[in-house]
């Protein structure tokens, strides 16, 4: 065993070994009461056994053992024997995930992918330092304060951009159409992250929300939304909870009260404890006009977008398009440890507002439980025994590991050449040069570009020439099949290229959207479902 550590570094590896004997004991600093460990005796025994294995490895193994990286396996080790979603977080991943819930960071305001090597700027984002200084989608940062910027990785990046509200950082950007580099010198500032992605009218009556988390801002996000479009003269809205992972549920019975009137319950929780038992009801005060409402679902809403989507199906505000949600129905608490980690325990189930439980089984292992999202849907319904619940209007839900939509509609497929051309950015760079090539710009008439620009088949000819160049091999049955999809990106990234603003792609991209084409066919079912609110 090494002898030459510190007095501080032997302390810290004390303090993790202690964290294995006492994790299950030990909260934001306080001693859980004796009340909930009846079974005292066992929990001595085992943390006896996995102390004496720690202290095995430290005296006998080959090498100098890192004790901080064990304990941290061992707690991982012991939450994932217990549920998929009791997880262990370390201090630098908990720092990061509450810049993120909390809905702001500093820094210069852009989202970006690493792409051959260098920062390429998807789009700055608005009201943000980059933004008001002009930094397009498309723009490739090559220096950061005098040092190039070539083979930067992503956690370099944030070290380099992010940093104190009223610091400098100066970049050297490569535009395409310029022959010389352009030079910024940006003041940080707050930058918030928006948890609503897009808002916009699909026509003259029907506003259109894309809600991408909950997380501390949502409902505020949210309301300013729906007052701009109840501006624009909506009377009917499609919100889409699509790939919609959860977050917050103060926020997820928030955003539902803004669509149910007051009195009702939204959701509600049970544990083993009475603590964690509650059921959480809709206020009169934050309910919207009673407007026609239809409420996008797929495999990929989980959590907070079930709440929200089970309880607009059980209370028949609305009509649930789409297809089944991911089943994820567990409540995690977050227990602080000293060191700024987090232990993020289930400590109850959600169930909807007619008593469904919104968890599906996990008994299978993570495999399974993750697997089933690629599997057929109707194999899937073959083996499930579903439960028949009753709606507040008389009809019959399912409880059926998630929430079941009303209307089902499949959202299509892209072959697995079409994902690499996306992953790889190669249809960005193709709509690059499209622009350079049509010398379109930011003067072009946006609705004129959305109803009659097009792309053609010729114009595909050149991206698959583009993704030759990259090495990259397209079949041509692979062309036949998503043809309109390549065609439908393509615009899309061409909309937010000319006008740099994300709402332009999302309303191209809505536009040929097949679940949204069918939804706006769909709203004189939301109405006779809601018929009881009215």
């Amino acid at each position: 065993m090494n002898q030459n550590h510190d007095t501080a570094t032997s302390r810290s590896k004390k303090y993790k070994v202690r964290v294995i004997v006492i994790i299950l004991m030990l909260t934001t600093g306080i001693w859980v009461s004796a009340k909930l460990l009846p079974a005292a005796g066992n929990l001595v025994s085992e943390a006896r056994k996995i102390t004496a294995i720690m202290r095995l490895i430290q005296q006998a193994y080959v090498e100098d053992p890192d004790l901080s990286r064990l304990s941290e396996g061992a707690i991982e080790g012991m939450l994932k024997r217990l549920d998929p979603h009791s997880v262990y977080i370390t201090p630098k991943k908990q720092q990061e995930f509450s810049e993120r819930d909390m809905g702001e960071f500093e820094g210069i305001g852009i989202s970006f992918v690493i792409q051959n090597e260098l920062i390429t700027v998807i789009s700055p984002i608005t009201g943000t330092p980059s933004e008001r200084l002009g930094i397009h989608s498309g723009d490739r940062i090559v220096e950061i304060d005098g040092v190039s910027a070539y083979g930067i990785t992503n956690d370099e990046v944030f070290k380099k951009l992010r940093g104190p509200k009223g610091t400098e950082v100066s970049i050297k950007v490569i535009r395409e159409g310029l022959s010389e580099p352009l030079d910024f010198t940006i003041v940080r500032d707050k930058i918030p992250i928006k948890s609503v992605w897009s808002s916009f009218m699909l026509d003259d009556s029907t506003g259109y929300v894309m809600l991408n988390q909950f997380m501390a801002t949502s409902t505020t996000e949210l309301e300013d939304a729906l007052r701009k479009l109840e501006n624009f003269g909506m009377t009917r809205l499609i919100f889409d909870l699509r790939n919609n992972q959860g977050g917050r549920l103060s926020e997820a019975v928030s955003v539902a009260d803004k669509f149910i009137p007051g009195g009702h319950t939204i959701v509600s929780r049970l544990g083993r404890t009475e603590k964690e038992n509650q059921v959480y009801e809709s206020s009169s005060e934050a309910t919207h006009p009673m407007f026609n409402l239809i409420v996008l679902i797929n495999d990929g809403s989980a959590s907070a977008s079930e709440i929200v989507s089970g309880a607009i199906q059980d209370l028949d505000r609305g009509l649930i398009v789409g297809t089944r949600t991911f089943g994820k129905g567990l409540v995690q608490y977050p227990y602080q440890l000293n060191d700024g980690g987090v232990i993020r325990l289930s400590t109850a189930h959600w169930y909807t507002a007619r008593g469904r439980l919104i968890q599906r089984p996990y008994d299978k292992g993570r495999g399974e439980y993750y697997a089933i999202r690629y599997k057929d849907p109707d194999e899937v319904k073959e083996s499930e025994d579903r439960e028949v619940f009753k709606t507040l209007g008389g009809r019959e839900v399912f409880q059926f590991n998630g929430i079941e939509p009303d209307i089902e509609v499949e959202p299509g497929t892209i072959t697995g050449a079409t994902a690499r051309l996306r992953s790889e950015r190669i249809i960005f760079n193709y709509a690059e040069e499209f622009k350079k090539k049509h010398d379109l710009t930011d003067k072009l008439n946006f609705q004129e570009f959305m109803h009659a620009f097009t792309i053609t088949d010729d114009d595909l000819i050149g991206l698959i020439e583009l993704a030759s160049e990259k090495d990259i091999t397209y079949p041509e049955e692979a062309l036949e099949k998503d043809g309109d999809y390549l065609k439908r990106q393509i615009k899309s990234d061409l909309a937010q290229l000319i006008w740099n603003n994300q709402d332009y792609y999302y309303m191209v991209f809505t536009a040929s959207d097949r679940v949204v084409k069918r939804a706006m066919e769909l709203f004189d079912k939301a109405e006779e479902i809601s018929a009881i609110w009215h």
